[in-house]
């Protein structure tokens, strides 16, 4: 494992956008698709300092989300789609948990965060998260994920144990951050309020 500082973190974001979001004119450009390439300075044996890329990230927010028709504006993105049936059809009263349709605010989707291998095992990802948070995500009051990771060449087949282990160690993962499961058939599923704990607190599917 290869020692970083949390505080040596550097985050590079990227959007491009075409004109104002708009989600009823132009539903299939409004979630905002912030791509990240994760680096970091680490201190070499010698003293010198090496700038390494640890990791990348991929994040949509999306504005004023308690406002809007969530589920028809999601359903034009694949990989957005199913958020906006857990958010905008299973379950909007999450929506109303993080106080979105009474107070505003943004709903951050974490569509990817990867930690290369050689720097896990530190907690980076709860310190990126954060950095987002802080930055592109100060008027977030929700963040949703989910724990079941892409089927890529190294990733165990679907319904199999060694897959079942993998989502239970991302689950573990997220839920030390503060992240709550969404039950009632949407398991891999997983929200986390920025506000006030007692927003949730009664509402919350179990």
């Amino acid at each position: 494992m290869i020692d970083v500082d949390p505080e040596y973190l550097i985050l590079s974001y990227r959007l491009t956008y075409l004109g104002v979001p708009d989600a009823q004119e132009s539903p299939e450009t409004y979630p905002l698709a912030w791509r990240i390439n994760i680096y970091a300075e680490v201190f070499a044996e010698n003293d010198a300092v090496e700038e390494h890329s640890i990791g990348s990230a991929m994040v949509y927010t999306v504005p004023d989300a308690g406002r809007i028709d969530l589920a028809s504006t999601l359903d034009v993105d694949k990989n957005l789609a199913s958020f906006g049936n857990i958010l905008g059809v299973l379950h909007p009263d999450l929506l109303d948990a993080a106080g979105m349709r009474d107070l505003g605010g943004d709903l951050m989707i974490l569509s990817s965060l990867l930690i290369k291998p050689p720097y896990r095992g530190q907690w980076l990802g709860h310190h990126v998260l954060l950095a987002v948070l802080a930055t592109i995500g100060r008027s977030v009051a929700l963040v949703a994920l989910c724990a079941a990771p892409p089927l890529e060449h190294d990733v165990p087949e679907e319904e199999t144990p060694e897959q079942g282990a993998v989502k239970s160690a991302v689950r573990s993962y997220w839920e030390s951050f503060g992240f709550i499961p969404v039950e009632g058939g949407s398991a891999d599923y997983m929200v986390y309020f920025t506000g006030p704990p007692e927003l949730s607190d009664e509402v919350l599917p179990r």
